[in-house]
């Protein structure tokens, strides 16, 4: 009997080792698939982050080229407003320099006397009306208001000279 209960423990020893293997086998197995589909994952995650990678890229890119080509526009533009503001400024620079030289000559010209062809007014005699006593005839006020037209507007020979 004790040669069956020495052969029974050992056949008990193994089959808790055989389980024990078995459920360590699985665990490594299970352990093993689990690895596998991480490193599928971070191979679907890594292509996923350099196909965005590529695109932001390609983006960037294109971006940068559109700001060249709108700075180039811009920059011909500004330079084309440039040169239309240096030729305005040049003709009012000249136009400057002409009225200066306009103004120069009329300044000699009043300070030698060129333009005092004119003929001095003569001092005139204004008739001044007679005292308000309250009343006045349309007729009065009538030759009151030619006489001053007489003098102050200037004969024909006098307005020919003044041309």
């Amino acid at each position: 009997m004790s040669k069956e209960v020495a052969g029974n423990v050992e056949r008990m020893e193994t089959r808790g080792r055989d389980r024990k293997a078995s459920c360590s086998r699985d665990i490594l197995s299970t352990l093993e698939d689990r690895v596998v589909t991480l490193e599928n994952f971070v191979r679907d995650i890594k292509e996923r982050i350099d196909d965005v990678d590529d695109r932001l890229h390609e983006g960037l890119q294109s971006m940068q080229e559109q700001l060249k080509v709108y700075v180039s526009n811009n920059v011909e533009q500004l330079t084309g407003r440039d040169y239309a503001i240096e030729a305005m400024v040049a003709a009012l620079k000249g136009e400057i320099a002409k009225l200066k030289g306009e103004l120069t000559i009329y300044k000699a010209a009043l300070g030698n006397g060129g333009l005092a062809v004119v003929a001095a007014k003569p001092n005139i005699d204004v008739p001044k009306p007679k005292k308000f006593k309250g009343t006045r005839s349309a007729r009065d006020v009538d030759n009151f208001l030619w006489g001053i037209e007489q003098y102050s507007v200037p004969k024909a020979s006098q307005r020919m000279s003044l041309r």
